[in-house]
């Protein structure tokens, strides 16, 4: 006991001192806590404090002076703010900390704990001073607007959840009623003789079956998935490998789309790889119609390319007045995208480039 009374004698002896120096009868008379500790003390003891900071933490004198400040934590105070002080101690840096702090009678409050270096004229290091703000309603609403928030968000998100059950059930009834429809075209094709009229069916039935696929990939997609390109082109081909002689094929970079984005490629493939069915062979020839997709400047490149008896000199897709060309081209600038033709010795390639904008959709 009587050691207890001579150190907490020695403390009050200290803060004497060091009320003879100027600044310090500021900071008494100050509204703001206060406290400054000495850094050349073992475990940097509080020296000062004014009675601001004694009324904010409820402790008298006697319980602060020559004690650290960490007694102001407690058991939920957050490690990564304690990690912060006692970093910014042993750099001798200036920092700012939101600190679960604790009053003498265990009340908790949030702290807005400001310490800064005390240096002399020489740019020495004399004391720390440290100054308290109760910021316990401030975040206390902040902590009400966040479960607030949180709640609206996921009731948007099982209301997004709903919708998305809803449309994916309305998906799968119109996937099986344009599966029908083109199964009573494909057997209309096989007796059609005409070529204008074949032509035309099988530009309708690519067109049926890119969105059958687009239907089908949709469909068993969550919300907010990502889908690879890979799978959008593969079933597009998978598809259209039958319709003609010339063999289709797909490959592709591993490359993930949103699902704003399959409708607009699959519909591009689909015209593209009939366009080349239907112009590029004769009705009895073969050959092979090759679909790639590949990253290209954060964007994607996609190649569909013949080996058909290719196309005039003069060739121009947007001088072509059909509905298939316009439909593609239409998907084309609906996502920033560019078609360029190239004459190869055998075949012709289009190339549609998707920039990196389109696949942020």
């Amino acid at each position: 006991m009587d050691h207890h009374i001579r150190e907490l004698s020695y403390w009050k002896n200290v803060k004497s001192k060091m009320r003879l120096q100027p600044f310090v009868h500021a900071v008494e008379s100050s509204a703001v806590p206060i406290a400054i500790s000495d850094p050349f003390e073992p475990d940097e003891p509080l020296v000062f404090v004014n009675e601001a900071f004694l009324r904010l933490t409820g402790y008298d004198e006697d319980d602060v002076l020559g004690r650290n400040c960490r007694f102001l934590q407690g058991p939920d105070t957050r490690p990564e703010d304690r990690v912060a002080i006692r970093a910014a101690l042993q750099e001798r840096a200036t920092t700012s900390v939101e600190i679960l702090n604790y009053r003498k009678d265990g009340t908790p409050f949030w702290n807005e704990l400001h310490i800064a270096p005390m240096l002399d004229d020489s740019g020495e290091l004399l004391y720390f001073i440290a100054t308290q703000v109760d910021v316990t309603d401030r975040v206390q609403r902040q902590n009400d607007l966040r479960v607030d928030l949180d709640a609206k968000t996921e009731a948007l998100r099982d209301q997004a959840e709903q919708t998305h059950h809803m449309a994916r059930e309305m998906t799968h009834r119109v996937r099986n009623s344009l599966a029908l429809i083109q199964a009573m075209l494909r057997m209309q094709l096989s007796s059609l003789k005409d070529d204008t009229a074949r032509n035309a069916l099988i530009g309708a039935l690519s067109r049926i079956g890119a969105i059958v696929e687009i239907q089908r990939i949709i469909e068993h997609v969550d919300l907010d998935t990502k889908l690879e390109v890979s799978e959008i082109i593969g079933s597009i081909c998978a598809k259209l490998d039958h319709i003609s002689r010339a063999h289709v094929a797909a490959s592709s970079d591993r490359i993930e789309i949103g699902e704003a984005l399959v409708t607009p490629i699959a519909l591009i493939v689909s015209e593209l790889v009939t366009n080349a069915q239907k112009h590029a062979y004769d009705s009895e020839d073969g050959g092979i119609i090759a679909v790639t997709a590949r990253r290209e400047s954060g964007g994607i490149r996609l190649s569909v390319r013949d080996d058909g008896r290719g196309v005039s000199p003069d060739f121009d897709p947007r001088q072509v007045s059909g509905f298939g060309m316009r439909m593609l081209l239409r998907e084309i600038d609906h996502i920033g995208a560019t078609l360029s033709v190239e004459r190869l010795d055998k075949g012709t390639a289009f190339v549609v480039s998707i920039p990196p904008a389109a696949l942020l959709q």
